[in-house]
């Protein structure tokens, strides 16, 4: 999973339409079924915590009864950054990668809201900490629906900072890097919370457990500068577009304080599996009236109609996964 939220809540969203039969994951482009997708126990990957993933969303219009997978590419560009960024061995081309997990997707049947992953292992047998190669890419395509709930998150300021680029590029998608959020996540639930924002080593607000972090304050929407530690998301990426774009808004990105977010209008946090949220209060305190402002409501709307091509079209975010 892309972040570690477990409320009961959200595993029904869920487990939405998980009775749905997934017969087949993809290993190295090839179907295998379900139960028979395996790593060695001592692969690089599992001794060393060497990978790198994906997480993708496809979403089901029901009027035109079609399959919206988004920002396929994108992603797969990512994927591929990733793994030169912490030098793994693996496969450089993003339309075939594409394919394959469309292909996943048709093999599988699947028509309904889904959560997809592509994940490059290094699969050396007793592998060592510098083993590059050889490298292994399963994909998988599971139905989910809203990973929150769509209710509004009491968010804890973790007392975890987050990775910086001097240790582990938070940058980059490595599975490494998600310990750095389950601690912070299993603090927070411990502590009678639904999600944690991380700060900085500078202190400074950075992102949450697997999802970024946007505040609108005396009427200006604003967001961390990329060189705050954070994953340059993608739908971080797709909120500034139809923010700027869609609303018209002018997105202050830069450092943000923590007790600016007590005094915010509206925060709310964004990711593939997060989607568009909205945090109803942080460390206790209550965020405006708790409830989603209306900059938050537009752009969960916004994002909505994008992510079955209905908005920002010109983009090309939306790919239908069947023929028509």
């Amino acid at each position: 999973m892309p972040n570690f939220q477990e409320s009961a809540t959200a595993v029904a969203s869920y487990q939405e339409k998980r009775d749905q039969p997934v017969k087949y994951l993809l290993r190295d482009g090839e179907l295998v079924d379900y139960d028979d997708a395996r790593l060695h126990v001592l692969s690089t990957s599992l001794k060393y915590g060497v990978g790198v993933f994906e997480g993708f969303r496809a979403y089901w219009s029901e009027d035109e009864q079609q399959l919206y997978a988004f920002r396929v590419i994108d992603h797969m560009k990512r994927l591929i950054d990733s793994m030169r960024v912490v030098e793994i061995d693996g496969p450089q081309d993003i339309e075939e990668l594409s394919e394959q997990l469309l292909g996943l997707i048709r093999a599988n049947g699947l028509r309904s809201n889904l959560h997809m992953r592509a994940q490059v292992f290094v699969d050396s047998k007793d592998g060592k900490p510098e083993d590059t190669g050889p490298s292994t890419v399963f994909m998988a395509a599971i139905p989910m629906g809203n990973y929150f709930g769509g209710t509004g998150l009491n968010v804890q300021i973790s007392s975890w900072a987050r990775l910086s680029d001097r240790s582990m590029p938070p940058r980059v998608k490595s599975i490494a890097n998600y310990q750095n959020g389950r601690l912070a996540l299993l603090e927070a639930k411990r502590n009678g919370y639904d999600a944690a924002l991380l700060l900085t080593e500078g202190g400074h607000v950075a992102e949450g457990a697997g999802y970024n972090v946007f505040m609108v304050r005396q009427g200006r929407l604003c967001t961390p500068p990329a060189t705050d530690s954070i994953l340059e998301g993608i739908t971080r990426d797709s909120v500034l577009h139809l923010a700027r774009t869609e609303l018209g808004l002018e997105v202050d990105i830069r450092p943000i304080d923590r007790t600016e977010l007590y005094s915010a209008d509206e925060v709310f946090v964004c990711g593939s599996a997060a989607e568009v949220n909205h945090v109803a209060s942080v460390d206790r305190t209550a965020i405006a009236n708790g409830q989603a402002g209306e900059i938050t409501r537009n752009l969960q709307e916004l994002y909505r109609q994008a992510v079955i091509g209905k908005v920002a079209a010109d983009r090309n975010w939306a790919t239908p996964v069947y023929a028509s």
